[in-house]
């Protein structure tokens, strides 16, 4: 397991899937991000359909609610999700053999650099209460059309 501490709030949770997937992948997910494009939530657990890789969960410690713990089956999904929710919103992260270093932490980010700019891309950033949605513009049919 790993440990992120949070300070900030965390990205639309839809990016893990990009990150760890890859954009539009067929995910199982369940959570408290309410409304779907939270920045708040403190829950969620993502599992792959197709491929059927290890389940991630990301879940808030009951006993600190500013502690994030970061478990998978998949030490490469573990580390990526444990890693971008550190880049993202945390301010310490601690891996199961202990604090991770700034040397491991860059050779985590070389290792991950496709999978994180997959993410760094991913159209869920754009996501806000007013248009929660934002994917659904690529889905419109031109105008006139029946």
């Amino acid at each position: 397991m790993h440990i992120v501490k949070i300070d900030r709030e965390r990205p639309d949770f839809r990016v893990f899937i990009d990150l760890l997937f890859g954009p539009g992948w067929e995910v199982d997910t369940e959570g408290n991000a309410h409304p779907v494009n939270s920045r708040t939530w403190t829950s969620l657990y993502m599992a792959d359909r197709t491929r059927k890789e290890p389940s991630v969960t990301i879940e808030a410690s009951e006993d600190d609610p500013e502690l994030f713990e970061v478990e998978s089956a998949s030490t490469r999904l573990e580390e990526l999700a444990a890693l971008y929710l550190f880049l993202c919103s945390g301010s310490a992260i601690v891996a199961p053999d202990g604090a991770l270093s700034d040397a491991r932490r860059v050779s985590l980010q070389a290792s991950y650099s496709a999978e994180l700019q997959r993410a760094a891309q991913a159209l869920w950033h754009q996501s806000s209460d007013s248009n929660p949605y934002p994917n659904l513009t690529a889905f419109r049919p031109p105008t006139g059309a029946t």
